[in-house]
């Protein structure tokens, strides 16, 4: 069993983190052994966030810190769960590789791309393993639209649209998520899910054009276009809606049908057919992302789902639509590294 110690306690390792520990516990794959976070309330008061179901921890037995540094002095573990703020990601991922842990560090991998590769460095050069927190890659709303491109199930795509949006995510730690210095706004993120999915989905875009706007901070609201050979694809980001708590969908026309994701799940339409839902696994895709790293840490084996590289490229495809986004939306090629 897999012994796992946790930095940072906000909104995403209460809602997410923490619930995935809990059954993996039960299933005998993983021990989560301590957490830390910097404000010991954190372990007594659960956070409410825009994807809800924030636990404080309290129905868990782990050892709690308000120093990482004490924590990994005084505990045995092989793998480290980073979900600290974006700004914090790279130096604490580069510091417990160096170290010799296995590392899980949420989205987005780091404020840019240059950070991006040091971590990709780092991970090149250390015994452990680094993935990033790209969770929609384990999600079955989303894994299913993977399978159906691949096997040619619906035929080519010929247009897709993603859309994640929220209220203000005011929550956070100081109100790190409305500092765009420490958190690049929802353009990088919240929109970099939908981002990190459209490469999974269909591969590298040959150019892409953004607009963005500012509401409470800078990049709140973005409008993304990716532009294929013979495919456009809009993703839409907004964490400018007050009051409307958190929605994420999509819409992909294909050949031979269109699938929808809305608030009651994935439907299929097939063309000139009765509309049917398709039978998806019920496991929490942070769980299944969890899960998936941990046989890769007790495995040996290469990461062919969500390797870092990989992610380091999103991050670089984020950049580029800044670029875009400061001139005026203008189309930039994109050219991975």
């Amino acid at each position: 069993m897999l012994k796992v110690a946790l930095i940072g306690f906000g909104g995403v390792a209460q809602a997410a983190h923490l619930p995935a520990y809990r059954n993996l516990q039960e299933q005998g794959k993983a021990r989560l052994v301590a957490a830390c976070d910097i404000d010991p309330q954190r372990f007594t008061k659960a956070m409410e966030i825009n994807i809800g179901g924030a636990q404080d921890g309290s129905s868990m037995d782990f050892h709690r810190y308000s120093d990482w540094e004490e924590m990994l002095a005084c505990e045995e573990v092989d793998m480290v769960d980073v979900c600290l703020p974006t700004f914090l990601h790279a130096q604490t991922a580069v510091e417990l590789l160096k170290r010799g842990y296995h590392v899980l560090s949420e989205k987005p991998m780091a404020l840019d791309y240059e950070q991006s590769m040091a971590m990709v460095e780092a991970a090149n050069q250390a015994k452990g393993q680094l993935m990033i927190g790209q969770c929609l890659r384990f999600a079955s709303s989303y894994t299913f639209l993977k399978d159906a491109i691949e096997a040619g199930t619906f035929g080519k795509p010929l247009s897709a649209v993603f859309r994640r949006m929220s209220e203000p995510p005011i929550w956070g730690w100081d109100n790190w998520f409305m500092d765009y210095e420490r958190s690049r706004g929802c353009l990088l993120d919240m929109h970099i899910h939908d981002i990190d999915m459209i490469r999974f989905l269909f591969g590298e875009p040959d150019a892409v054009s953004c607009m963005t706007q500012d509401v409470y901070s800078r990049d709140d609201i973005a409008h993304s276009r990716l532009m294929y050979p013979d495919l456009s694809v809009l993703a839409i980001g907004d964490w400018s809606q007050e009051g409307t708590g958190f929605t994420a969908d999509y819409r992909v026309a294909f050949e031979k049908a269109t699938v929808v994701l809305d608030g009651e799940g994935v439907t299929v339409y097939p063309r000139g057919g009765e509309a049917y839902k398709p039978e998806l696994s019920e496991k929490s895709f942070y769980e299944a992302e969890i899960e998936f790293f941990m046989d890769l840490v007790k495995s040996g084996a290469a990461n062919v789902i969500n390797p870092p590289n990989s992610a380091a490229t999103t991050v670089k495809l984020i950049d580029t639509l800044r670029e875009s986004a400061r001139s005026g939306g203008s189309v930039r090629p994109f050219k991975k590294a």
